[in-house]
């Protein structure tokens, strides 16, 4: 079942699938490939008014990983890993099919009824650099949203029905723009060529979370003096007293929720929690299961620093690389507006795009990645260390902002 994969998967982050992801395979004894799967993910949306229904047909190409102290992983390729549309106003909406490659249908219970994909909007359908994306209830509730969610579920499908939909149904990702925001090794590895502007696989973001009453005595103790609004420890000590452990109870910021086991919360700021289905603010009882419940996620602008976007995003890019500034984070919070929300887009330092430099240390980025980093809540600088994007963000001695990335991508994922 999905919510028992999510299980696997954050207690294997730390093993040598790991090491593997990022190119080291020392660990890695064989490889088996398995038979492929087949699901349809049908998903009912209401775009500024219009219906907007989607049936994706999607194939699992599974590879299991064996290590050489004897543990293994399972690598699941979704084909399409994201799935696009255009719209009348030139924006795009792109779905995230979670993964569903044992079997698991809504109808036999592996699914549950209240399945919530990652959605995205994308500002510029020809692009597909900067989109918000739609993580919780939240999201759709927020008078920000142009989207309204009507429900998602999961059939089986087969190979008929995969290579039906693929001739009837054209995706408006490229494998170039999808491919790109990866880096010249996927590029080189799928064939394709480098995008002038890649898509933003990446949703940025800051889950806020209301501290309990010791890490309020511990934020009161460490506040700076002058008492800034946003402020970070100034030493990892300080950093530490707001880690939660495994299993301590943490608040959203939502006023009426009821205090909720960490690891409940923090697994749903998780880069691929994409492929368990986004979590649900009231989730009904699934299975027997314990469900996460979602946090409140606001997105982060980053190194683009405030809205609106480029329109030229490379240009943009570049001149930030020359003349900065460096943002690390910038949170737009907008007093809590944008709940539900993440930003997917490239970064500046991925720009220019497809090249691989002999000696990396001369890449444009460098300089930039090197400088001192302001990082932003609403426009107001976060006091204390400058250092890009932190980890934690500390408001007033009431409220933790937590970093998180949640991609788009999927492992050996193509469109």
């Amino acid at each position: 079942m999905l919510l028992a994969v999510v299980v696997v998967f954050f207690v294997v982050k730390n093993t040598p699938f790991v090491q593997a992801l990022l190119g080291n395979w020392d660990f890695v004894k064989s490889v088996d490939n398995e038979r492929g799967s087949y699901y349809r993910l049908k998903v009912r949306l209401v775009y500024n008014g219009d219906l907007q229904s989607f049936d994706i047909v999607v194939a699992c190409d599974v590879r299991q990983v064996n290590y050489m102290d004897g543990a293994r992983t399972l690598e699941v390729g979704l084909t399409p890993t994201v799935f696009g549309r255009r719209m009348a106003d030139g924006k795009a909406i792109v779905v995230r099919p979670p993964r569903a490659c044992r079997g698991e249908t809504t109808e036999n219970g592996g699914v549950p009824v209240d399945l919530l994909p990652l959605i995205v909007v994308f500002d510029d359908a020809e692009t597909l650099a900067f989109g918000a994306a739609y993580l919780t209830d939240d999201a759709f509730d927020s008078p920000l949203s142009s989207l309204k969610f009507d429900g998602a579920s999961i059939e089986s499908a087969d190979k008929a029905a995969f290579d039906r939909f693929r001739s009837e149904q054209p995706n408006l990702v490229s494998r170039s723009s999808y491919h790109t925001a990866s880096g010249p090794v996927a590029v080189k590895r799928f064939g394709t060529t480098a995008a002038r502007i890649p898509m933003g696989i990446g949703c940025f973001g800051y889950a806020r979370f209301r501290l309990t009453d010791a890490e309020r005595q511990r934020a009161a103790e460490l506040w700076p003096t002058n008492r800034p609004r946003y402020w970070l420890p100034s030493h990892p000590g300080g950093r530490d007293a707001f880690s939660p452990t495994f299993g301590e109870l943490m608040m959203t910021d939502r006023q009426y929720d009821k205090p909720t086991a960490s690891y409940n919360l923090l697994s749903q700021t998780e880069y691929g929690i994409a492929d368990f289905g986004m979590p649900r603010r009231n989730p009904v009882e699934w299975s027997g299961h314990q469900r996460p419940v979602a946090p409140s996620y606001y997105p982060d602008i980053g190194g683009w620093q405030a809205l609106p976007w480029p329109s030229d995003p490379e240009a943009r890019a570049l001149e930030l690389l020359s003349n900065g500034p460096h943002v690390g984070a910038s949170i737009d919070f907008r007093g809590g507006a944008t709940r539900g929300f993440a930003y997917c887009r490239p970064m500046p330092e991925t720009f220019p795009t497809g090249v691989e430099y002999p000696d990396p240390a001369q890449a444009p980025s460098v300089r930039y990645l090197n400088s001192p980093a302001t990082n932003y809540v609403d426009g107001v600088v976060v006091s204390g260390e400058r250092n890009s994007r932190p980890a934690a963000i500390v408001e007033r001695d009431d409220f933790i902002f937590r970093q998180f990335l949640i991609g788009l991508s999927s492992t050996r994922g193509d469109v």
